[in-house]
């Protein structure tokens, strides 16, 4: 049985590498603990077009500091009809982290490998419970009866 692909009215139309900041420090250590940090933001150019910006940082708590590592992948998004620049942008804020992690993945491992490293590949995470430990707690309304 065949099945149907339904399209998104938002589609992902290319993906660049925005910024890299590398640098190798010392060789390479099994073992040695690192942290990931990234963030996620989105800018509309207009009611069809934005910009996702993925920005990840690889972290060494403990010394010796094997490399220091900032990219930053750009993701262009399109929507078909016309939309709401607000709805857009909350969109591209949404998807962004699933939609350019696998690039960021890749441009980490493809990085490390060429500057004579074992290839780093980034852990696979929870992206639903990622984005949802991220969100601003909402407080609760305060003069509430009860």
């Amino acid at each position: 049985m065949k099945k149907q692909v339904v399209a998104h009215k938002v589609q992902l139309l290319d993906v660049f590498i925005e910024k890299i900041n590398c640098q190798r420090v010392a060789d390479f250590q099994s073992g040695i603990p690192y942290d990931v940090v990234f963030s996620v933001k989105a800018k509309t150019i207009n009611n069809n077009l934005a910009y996702g910006y993925f920005r990840i940082k690889i972290l060494f708590d403990k010394e010796p500091k094997i490399f220091n590592l900032d990219i930053t992948v750009r993701g262009e998004f399109k929507c078909e009809k016309t939309t709401n620049r607000t709805e857009l942008k909350r969109f591209v804020e949404q998807q962004g982290l699933p939609l350019l992690l696998p690039w960021a993945r890749q441009a980490v491992a493809s990085l490390t490998l060429s500057m004579g490293l074992p290839p780093l590949l980034l852990p696979l995470i929870d992206v639903f419970a990622t984005i949802r430990s991220n969100e601003p707690v909402k407080e609760e309304s305060k003069g509430s009866k009860g």
